[in-house]
């Protein structure tokens, strides 16, 4: 039986760039307003993209006819990763477009090119942080690979942890390693497959919806927007384990 999103699969485009303002400014402004996002393209998007290294994975459209022009292409799908120098990326998961809300296929397909691409341009660690009383995020990230460690992102009085993992072991854990993207988009996984990839996806994305509402303390999931720039020397995952890892490093988000 074929997915309510495989059709419009079929005919998306999946690529990573390293410029998502300079080749998708206009997408990417319709894209947020669509999501009631709009001020993140100001705010948010242009100084990080500006300040940091990222690789971000995009999906879009293509409309057929005019093929240039205002709306001749259409984000549906976003992931990003802020990059440092050292081999460390910090992770915003995928964020879809609100029609795409439940297209797992799409945000699996997007989580797969982005570690793809962190992993063969040297990524070792990938992060993110997760509200540090989160049971259900948590729990599917650690199902995933990731494991918690010291560093922390304070904003307000709610405080949000470093989850982190090598991106391979990521790729592995989900199941997206040796499977084909097509197979991916269209969902041709067998049942326990698809219920691990949704519930991994879905809970990410919900667990994002209250941080971007303001209501960081119900926030399961902290965005990746952070320039490394701001972080202490030795980034924030190192020697594997909680208890070695070489730095602590605390940083304070305004709110």
């Amino acid at each position: 039986m074929a997915s309510i999103h495989g059709d419009v699969n079929e005919r998306m485009e999946l690529r990573v760039t390293a410029d998502l303002v300079g080749e998708f400014r206009p997408e990417l402004a319709a894209f947020l307003g669509s999501l009631d996002l709009g001020r993140l393209l100001e705010e948010v998007f242009m100084p990080l993209t500006t300040a940091a290294r990222t690789r971000v994975a995009v999906a879009y459209e293509e409309r057929a006819w005019p093929p240039a022009g205002v709306g001749a292409r259409a984000l549906r799908g976003v992931a990003l990763a802020v990059v440092s120098d050292d081999g460390q990326s910090l992770l915003t998961p995928v964020v879809l477009s609100p029609q795409h809300v439940t297209n797992v296929g799409l945000a699996a397909a997007l989580t797969k090119i982005l570690l793809e691409d962190l992993a063969a341009d040297g990524t070792e660690w990938v992060t993110i942080f997760v509200n540090q009383r989160s049971k259900v995020v948590a729990g599917e990230l650690m199902g995933a690979g990731f494991e918690p460690r010291a560093a922390r992102v304070v904003t307000g009085e709610t405080e949000f942890t470093a989850f982190a993992s090598v991106p391979t072991g990521v790729l592995e854990s989900l199941g997206l390693a040796d499977t084909r993207l097509g197979d991916v988009l269209a969902l041709n996984l067998d049942r326990a497959h698809i219920s691990r990839l949704t519930a991994f996806h879905l809970s990410l994305a919900a667990g994002l919806t209250n941080y971007w509402a303001d209501r960081a303390r119900w926030a399961e999931v902290f965005p990746g927007f952070i320039d490394w720039a701001t972080l202490p020397p030795g980034g924030i995952t190192g020697t594997p384990g909680p208890a070695i890892d070489p730095v602590d490093p605390v940083v304070i988000v305004d709110r």
